[in-house]
């Protein structure tokens, strides 16, 4: 059975915040909600950092942590906060006798009444646009305002065993939804949509069964349903990095691109991957193109393991690309560690964090053209022994002529 221990992050952080000398954390960003509560409900959508819809997880140093909560997502934050030790307020839109409608005062008196009079309050507001900012300057001047130091994120980055445990089977079922799609590819006469519904069907199935009999189901908490979107593009639309599936007609000697990054698979875990499908031997240069992706590929998997710096491999990966003359078609960077919601650190130029082990992430070289594409995308759980690759499909472009 999965069962998070919610209970022993919420004191991870607030271990944390003593060290810190930080007496509130307020959580906003709904991936890092979910990893200490396990509720999420619609906080994705930009409204609920706002004070008409927010949603906003205020954790003591010691103590009860408080849940703000719009009324709309009460009932669904009770059942899926079953079991954690939180207090759950909830605001409204509107005036009433009976309910708040200051979502930001309900933090407020939270704070006043559980902690110093100078309390010290830590807060990321910097994914907040102006609208959502404003309104929590206004009804915190005078308080100590701290910027978040990273410390939940990083506590985020390095994973469980449970969530070891379900990467693991997350990527069992990422190479049987690409099988799926792969061989649907094969039989031709489908639309890109085509294909990726098959692919979303078996997908939701195998959460659904996994949902039913490896988790506490009692209250429907979880979704087999995921709201994201595939990316899989083909012939003329190849040099489009985030191209969802659409309507254009599978050719029988087109290159398919197939990527199921933005697919979450059990219980909201996301994973990287992505291959390309030749239906059609390449010609001399796209066989030169694909041979210095893969030893771009190999450069970075190389360098998977505990104490390497981050920006190190961004710079090794895409050295390769451009000194193999191919600078102009990467669009993004090299990858980035992964979880719920998040995307997490950013396997990209600048960053000076270092991989510790039982991070996972995903490794993505990649080079988007007219016509042609080339890239792997896996995704790895970091150990000391090195990395142990998830995504189990070869690492390489998968031919079907």
């Amino acid at each position: 059975m999965y069962q998070f221990d919610f209970t022993g992050r919420l004191k991870r952080y607030q271990e944390t915040l003593r060290e810190e000398g930080v007496d509130f954390g307020i959580v906003m960003l709904p991936g890092s909600i979910r990893y200490l509560t396990g509720f999420w409900g619609y906080a994705t959508r930009a409204e609920y950092f706002e004070p008409g819809r927010l949603i906003c997880l205020t954790v003591p140093q010691d103590g009860t942590p408080l849940l703000v909560v719009p009324k709309i997502e009460r009932a669904f934050a009770e059942a899926a906060t079953k079991n954690v030790p939180l207090n759950i307020e909830h605001h409204v839109e509107w005036t009433s006798p009976d309910d708040s409608g200051d979502a930001w005062g309900l933090v407020r008196g939270f704070i006043e009444k559980e902690g110093p009079s100078d309390a010290r309050i830590s807060i990321d507001k910097s994914f907040l646009t102006e609208k959502a900012k404003r309104p929590f300057e206004e009804k915190f001047e005078g308080f100590t305002v701290v910027p978040n130091s990273g410390s939940l994120e990083r506590q985020q980055d390095v994973k469980d065993a449970e969530e070891v445990r379900l990467f693991e089977a997350s990527g069992v079922l990422v190479a049987s939804m690409f099988q799926v799609e792969l061989e649907a590819i094969k039989r031709g006469g489908l639309r890109e949509c085509d294909v990726a519904m098959l692919g979303l069907e078996h997908n939701v199935r195998a959460c659904a069964e996994v949902i039913e009999s490896e988790t506490y189901n009692d209250l429907y908490v979880d979704s087999p349903i995921g709201l994201g979107a595939q990316l899989l593009t083909s012939g003329p639309r190849l040099n489009r990095s985030h191209g969802t599936a659409s309507t254009r007609l599978i050719e029988p000697t087109d290159i398919v691109a197939i990527d199921l990054c933005r697919v979450p698979y059990l219980l909201g875990y996301r994973l990287g991957f992505g291959r390309i499908i030749a239906q059609r031997p390449l010609d001399s240069t796209e066989q030169d193109i694909n041979a210095t992706v893969k030893k771009s590929y190999e450069v970075g998997v190389s360098m998977l393991h505990p104490g390497t710096v981050v920006s190190d491999i961004d710079v090794a990966v895409r050295s390769v690309l451009v000194e193999g003359g191919l600078g102009p078609y990467v669009m993004h960077r090299t990858g980035r560690t992964l979880g719920t919601e998040l995307i997490g650190i950013g396997i990209a130029e600048g960053v000076e964090r270092k991989l510790e082990a039982d991070m996972v992430l995903a490794i993505e070289p990649s080079v988007y053209m007219d016509g042609f594409q080339s890239r792997i995308e896996s995704t790895f759980h970091i150990t000391n022994e090195g990395p142990r690759l998830l995504t189990r499909v070869p690492e390489r472009m998968i031919t079907t002529y």
